[in-house]
Order: C-alpha cells, then sequence, then structure tokens
C-alpha cells in the first residue's frame, strides 16, 4: 500500500465509527484516531491533537491546551462558544493588547478569553483574570495550569464596590451567574483598588468586565486605579430585561466622569448582548 493510499483512508473516520467511540471507554482510542486523521489531512502535527482524560477532552492547539466536555477543531471555536461572536471585533474594537501589556479580566469565565490574552500579551505581559463561581474558576485554574503561563494569574473573587462577603450562583451554565439573584455559594468580594494595591499593580493598559450587571458596581470600586487604565470593554445587561441588570447609563457616566472617550456598541438588531457593550479610552 503506498503513503498517499495510507493517507487518504486515514482522513474519513466513519461517523459510526465516531459515534461508537464517543463515550466511556472509547474517547482514547477516537482521540488517537482523529488526530492520525488530523495528522494526514494536514501532513504534519500542526492544527489540534484530542485526548479523553478523567471526563473531558484536552484539545491540544498549536496556541495552547484547552479542556472541554466536547471536542473543538480550533481555540477560537471553544473561546466563542462554537463561533457566537467575533472576539476581535467585540472585544478589541479600539484597542488590541499588544505584547508586554497589563490587562485584567474582570469574569473570566473558563477563560476563554483569558486564553487569548495569554498569546496577546506574551510572557512579557500580564493577565489577571478574575472569575468568582467556585466550578468556573476551577475550570479557569485548570487551563492556567495545563498550559502553564507563568504571566496569568487567575483570582477567585467578586470584583465589587466594597470588600466583604458576597452570595453568588454556581450553575454549570456559568454565563448566567450573578451576584443579585438568590445565590448558593458565598464568595470574596474585593474592589479592583484593593485587589491592584495588593498585587503591585500600577498601571492597566486595557481591561474587560462582564459581570451579568454587577459592572456598575464595580467600576465604583476602581476610583483609584481609574487614572491608570488606557483602555476599557464592558459588557452591560441592560438586554436582561430585569432592574438589577440596568447598567449601561451608570456605566457610562462613571467612565466620562473620569476622564475616558465613550462609545456604545448600539447594534442591538445583531444580538441584544453583543450591543450592550460599552467601551473607553483615553486620548
Amino acid at each position: 500500500m503506498t503513503k498517499p493510499t495510507r493517507l487518504r483512508r486515514l482522513r474519513a473516520i466513519p461517523v459510526k465509527a465516531i459515534l461508537k467511540l464517543d463515550r466511556p471507554g472509547g474517547r482514547t482510542l477516537l482521540g488517537l484516531l482523529i488526530t492520525l486523521s488530523v495528522v494526514a489531512t494536514n501532513r504534519e502535527l500542526k492544527s489540534v491533537r484530542w485526548s479523553w482524560r478523567r471526563g473531558a477532552w484536552i484539545s491540544r492547539f498549536r496556541e495552547g491546551r484547552v479542556i472541554d466536555a466536547r471536542r473543538w477543531d480550533t481555540w477560537q471555536q471553544w473561546a466563542t462558544y462554537g463561533g457566537g461572536y467575533d472576539m476581535d471585533e467585540l472585544l478589541f474594537r479600539h484597542y488590541r493588547p499588544n505584547a508586554g501589556d497589563v490587562v485584567v479580566d474582570v469574569g473570566a469565565g473558563d477563560g476563554g478569553e483569558t486564553f487569548a490574552l495569554a498569546r496577546l500579551v506574551g510572557s512579557s505581559g500580564q493577565v489577571w483574570s478574575f472569575e468568582a463561581a467556585p466550578t468556573t474558576f476551577a475550570r479557569l485554574k485548570a487551563l492556567c495550569q495545563l498550559n502553564g503561563w507563568k504571566h496569568v494569574h487567575p483570582i477567585e473573587a467578586a470584583v465589587t464596590d466594597r470588600p466583604g462577603t458576597v452570595m453568588i450562583s454556581d450553575n454549570e451554565s456559568w454565563e448566567t451567574n450573578n451576584i443579585y439573584e438568590p445565590g448558593e455559594i458565598a464568595v470574596r468580594g474585593i474592589t479592583l483598588d484593593d485587589a491592584c494595591r495588593e498585587r503591585g499593580i500600577d498601571h492597566i493598559d486595557w481591561l474587560k468586565m462582564n459581570i451579568e450587571g454587577a459592572e456598575k458596581d464595580a467600576v465604583r470600586g476602581m476610583e483609584q486605579m481609574a487614572p491608570h487604565i488606557r483602555n476599557v470593554t464592558i459588557a452591560c445587561h441592560d438586554f436582561l430585561g430585569t432592574d438589577w441588570g440596568r447598567s449601561k447609563v451608570q456605566v457610562i457616566h462613571w467612565l466620562a466622569a473620569h476622564g475616558f472617550t465613550v462609545q456604545e456598541r448600539g447594534d442591538l438588531d445583531e444580538d441584544p448582548a453583543l450591543g450592550d457593550y460599552v467601551y473607553g479610552w483615553r486620548t
């Protein structure tokens, strides 16, 4: 059998075989077969390798590794919920972090955007990633450990307007966890001012905040750092239609009062959740 013939056969893994193996006891073999298929398609190991470990897939991309119960072809698909949004266009509309930057990810979730930031700022930069929900934070921390990022610092805390204990939900669907609806988990609340002082952070080149309506409170806890923040991208949550979710007016007012040029995204017809993003920068 010639090499090209072997390659052609490896490229096509029958769907029935995938369905049969994608279950306990078969995923290790499935990961190997898919990896071989990728090698055959690309003629080199340059795309992604999959392996099954402790109830999740380990996807090994050139850019890094991710952990998820599902298989992803690229890290971007994993980070954006299967391509649900364009990260560059949504987050970095006015500023794209560069090598050496200090960036803060408030509401890091399980690390999709932290993954991007880790690559953008490189080992000469710093990424500070805050996540309050314990189950989600555990995945964020595991992601950082899996990739061996020494310049990424996961912090288990809710960023608020005052220090103390707050209650938060801890749902498997982590995107909806918040501190306003009845919560069952007590977590540490910290102001961004206190967090930066404790860690010696004297400036922030770019800050992202997406914390389910709590952004209107969190900005009030960064009065001291405000003059030292260059760019912000804040997801407001008016689209939720709840009293506690409305935050855009307060966030815009706070940014303008602290010397930021402010722009709303505003294209609500596309997706209300994306349309409520607000951007601020210093000129």
